[in-house]
Order: C-alpha cells, then structure tokens, then sequence
C-alpha cells in the first residue's frame, strides 16, 4: 500500500512524538490540520497504523528485560500459533514476534524482578512446551538502543535516540503511575481529559505526572505501531560476533548514522555460538537493499566481525512497553 511523501513526513513525525498535536504536526510538514488529521485517519483505518504505544523503560521500576527464541518440532502451523497465543495473552511479556525462516520460529521478550523470577518463567515455558521444542536461546539485554525511522522523511536530520539500560535506579511509583502508563500503553495519543478521566486525578495532577515521569526517563517517548508490510518494508535483525570488542561503539555510531538501522541490542547469553556481541535490526524495501546495508557494514568493520547471522521478523503479535494494571496486583 503505498504513501505518498506527505504521509511519509506525517509517519516521521508520529515517530518522532505519537502525542504531538496535529496542529503542530502539519507546521512541520506544511499542510493544514484538517489534512493532517484526515491523513492519520486514514492510515489508521487501512491498518497502516494499528494503534500508539508509549516506550517505557521498565528498569526505572524495577524490572529486567530477558528474551527467548524458540525453534519447534513436530508442530503444525495451528499448534505455532496456539503457542503465540499464549505469549501474546501473558501480561509479563511484551514483545513476541515470528521469524520467517528455518532458523528461528519465534522470539519472545518479557518482564522478571530478579534470576529467580526468570527460572519461574522459564519452567513455565519447559512444562508447557518443553516437547514440543527443539532448542531455544535465553538471553538478559543489557542494553537495548532505540533510534527513530528517519527512512520516512526527505529531510536530512539527527534521528531521536533513547537507551535502555539494565543498570537503572529503580524509582518509587504509585498506583496512579501505573493506571497512567497502562493507559498510556493501550493508546498513546488518548486526549488529556480522558487520560486524567481514567487516572482518576484532575487534568492538572494528570499532566503534572506525566511530565515527571519523562523527565525521570521512565517514559521515553511515544511512538506509532506501524505494520511494515503495508509500506513495503522489510524487517530484518543482524547477530556479530566480533572479533574486536573495542569496535562496538564505532559500530553503534554507525547505526546511529544509518536511516534504515532503528534498533540495537547488547545482551547476555543466548547468541550463536554461546552468545553474541551486538546485535541490529534494519527497516529496508527488498532483501537486495538489506544486503546493501550488511555488506557495507562488513566491509567498513571487517577487521572487527568475526562473523554474523540474520533473520526475517515476519509478524508482530504483539509490542507493549508497560504491562496492563492487572500485572502489577501481588507484585
């Protein structure tokens, strides 16, 4: 389905801050708020955008972000999707996705309080699925690096950047944090009366709150869920072993440079061959065009990678990063 370079320049700057105004979104993109708002209408109803979420560094309250690959055996394309399904309903994780390939069936990423949190989950996993698994791959990230889709826009600009860490101090948060980041999750763009409405605290103390919590970097930004396959792009992820660990930062800047590069991941455990180094994800319109990318990368930091493996994300199931209010009762 394509977009036209308005919608384009409208996507970036969703991208950029979901929660922006559509009277400040169509300054920036030159076109009146009607035409704006009627454009974001229409994405969403051709399910080019299918909803707004907030980006959230759960480490700021205290929790780890761990991660799973599973490779199936003896299973069926229904049993697969029974097994997203029950991934996809688990409030603890927030991220499950399929691979299209051989290598990997899926890959799922949640939410634990300490290694004995993460031994219950995984148990959970084992009992439940354990025959029906070939191997699978755990892994903690230590740091994961968001940068925004700057392949959307004509403008040559610095991209926005946010970082989570796995050293952060947790803050103190009250049910009304909760209630606001909960809703904030299930729709990002929600007006401010009715966020205020459902926190249950004036306008004035629902702004103040919000506001804290960015500036306390707790909420990172907000962001549009886009469904890749309706602009014609592809999403692929890129696992180094380096031979050369001093190169990483370079390699990170790199990334950061590149339109098309819009995750990073440093991780503990659970690569190939025993674990990797760095790990990127790129956003591109054809295979052609990620080899593009790959080759270059190899060619600029050949002294540095030892070797790499990739693979094709091909459904987003599900991309929450805040757990509904429910997850946190006896916690």
């Amino acid at each position: 389905m394509g977009l036209d370079k308005k919608d384009r320049e409208i996507l970036y700057q969703l991208d950029l801050d979901a929660r922006q105004a559509n009277s400040r979104i169509a300054k920036k993109v030159r076109a009146s708020k009607e035409v704006v708002g009627y454009r974001i209408k229409r994405m969403i109803d051709e399910g080019i955008i299918q909803g707004f979420y907030v980006l959230v560094d759960m480490t700021k309250l205290g929790y780890l972000n761990a991660r799973i690959f599973i490779k199936m055996r003896n299973v069926g394309p229904r049993d697969e999707a029974a097994a997203i399904g029950h991934f996809d309903a688990d409030p603890r994780c927030w991220w499950v996705n399929s691979v299209s390939g051989s290598f990997m069936d899926m890959g799922i990423a949640f939410w634990v309080k300490d290694l004995n949190d993460f031994h219950k989950f995984k148990e959970g996993l084992l009992d439940r699925f354990g025959g029906n698994m070939e191997f699978y791959r755990e892994s903690f990230y230590s740091r994961i690096h968001f940068w925004r889709r700057n392949y959307l826009s004509s403008k040559q600009q610095a991209t926005k950047y946010d970082l989570i860490p796995a050293n952060s101090t947790p803050i103190e948060f009250d049910k009304y944090d909760i209630r606001l980041l909960s809703t904030l999750s299930a729709n990002a763009r929600i007006p401010l009366v009715e966020l205020a409405g459902k926190v249950g605290l004036s306008i004035t103390a629902t702004r103040h709150r919000l506001e804290n919590l960015k500036k306390k970097k707790v909420i990172l930004g907000f962001r549009p869920k886009i469904n890749l396959a309706k602009i014609g792009h592809y999403w692929y992820k890129v696992e180094f072993r380096l031979d050369d660990n001093r190169a990483k930062q370079k390699m990170l800047s790199y990334f950061a440079s590149h339109p098309s590069i819009v995750y990073a991941y440093e991780g503990i455990g659970g690569g190939m061959g025993g674990g990797t180094e760095l790990e990127m994800e790129m956003e591109v319109e054809s295979h052609e065009k990620f080899r593009q990318v790959v080759d270059e990368i190899r060619v600029k930091f050949k002294e540095a990678i030892r070797t790499y493996n990739y693979y094709l994300w091909s459904t987003e199931h599900k991309i929450v990063f805040f757990p509904p209010e429910e997850f946190f009762k006896g916690r």
